[in-house]
């Protein structure tokens, strides 16, 4: 089985292409980028199973050429530009050829060679400001209303998976991630803003004070249960639902995670702010939403995350420990 990752060089990607090696699959990282060094250093003892090919998702014949030469069976399709609103501002056009047409090509491609399965990664962004702010979101009973071009784009690409699945019987499943962080996150030049969780936990490490907006998004989600929900999706036998969140189910806020950073790093302080402007971590961020409601996705596929807080919490300082 040899599955292809567009984007696979970003965090998400590679923490989906470490869960599929280290179960004996052959992984294709289709990216414009390297993949960060230390997912070298993780991934050595697979490396026979790992391909990294250079390209863009705007290239279709270049996405069957790679489909064709790997003999890829699946493809997880990630490739997308997270954009701040200083990039919508000069590079529109970019973000939306990426993010719309490039899905648009992979999924084209996808039929052109009997790609068996499709998993196409969405985000929570679809959801925008004003969603409401109770309970939990629901696939199907909540609404998306975008605003910013990235969440308007990636919205535009779920709806067209779907349409691909109800029209030209392609077998392709949206993943609509949570707030995601872990392992291998990194500057790629194609997301704007780094996780909360990341930028704290090198503030700790340095032994900084940090000045938290105290109203971020609290539906995080670790990479790792991100990329266990995706295996599942890739190897379910039938997926009957188009759209799967993927998340915890649960929040926790951003306020819990310094608490655990201060016992973790005596010499790491914090306040949090009400004001987004006095803010050093928060400025920029997704607009805050209830949790995702995950029970499609545990009631199909018996999907259960693994990584709360406590357990994320250990495992990432662990990570960013050695990589400091």
């Amino acid at each position: 089985m040899t599955t292809l990752i567009t984007g696979g060089a970003g965090f998400v990607g590679l923490n989906i292409a470490r869960k599929l090696v280290a179960a004996g699959e052959k992984v294709v990282i289709y990216d414009l980028g390297a993949i960060k060094p230390q997912a070298h250093l993780d991934l050595r003892s697979q490396a026979e199973l790992l391909i990294v090919h250079n390209g863009s998702v705007l290239d279709r014949g270049d996405i069957i050429n790679t489909i064709k030469t790997h003999n890829v069976d699946r493809i997880v399709h990630g490739a997308a530009i997270t954009a701040s609103l200083a990039r919508e501002q000069h590079h529109a056009r970019d973000i939306v050829e990426v993010n719309t047409i490039g899905t648009i090509n992979l999924l084209e491609a996808a039929l052109a060679s009997d790609i068996r399965r499709v998993v196409s990664l969405g985000t929570g962004s679809v959801y925008g400001s004003g969603v409401k702010q109770d309970g939990t979101l629901d696939e199907v009973d909540d609404l998306p209303q975008p605003e910013t071009l990235y969440g308007i784009s990636k919205y535009a690409a779920e709806r067209i998976a779907v349409r691909f699945r109800n029209t030209r019987n392609l077998d392709v499943v949206v993943a609509r991630l949570g707030v995601v962080f872990g392992r291998y996150e990194h500057d790629t030049g194609l997301r704007d803003t780094m996780s909360a969780p990341l930028v704290l936990g090198q503030m700790a490490l340095r032994g900084e004070h940090a000045k938290v907006y105290r109203r971020m998004p609290d539906d995080w989600v670790y990479a790792t249960d991100v990329a266990h929900a995706i295996q599942m999706l890739l190897n379910a036998k039938t997926i009957p639902s188009p759209v799967y969140q993927v998340g915890t189910g649960r929040p926790w806020s951003v306020e819990q995670w310094c608490i655990r950073l201060s016992k973790a790093f005596p010499n790491f302080s914090y306040d949090m702010v009400e004001q987004q402007d006095q803010a050093t971590v928060g400025r920029v961020t997704p607009s805050r939403r209830p949790c995702f409601a995950i029970d499609r996705l545990k009631n199909d596929l018996g999907y259960q995350p693994a990584f709360m807080l406590d357990q994320a919490f250990d495992d990432y300082i662990q990570w960013l420990k050695t990589t400091a």
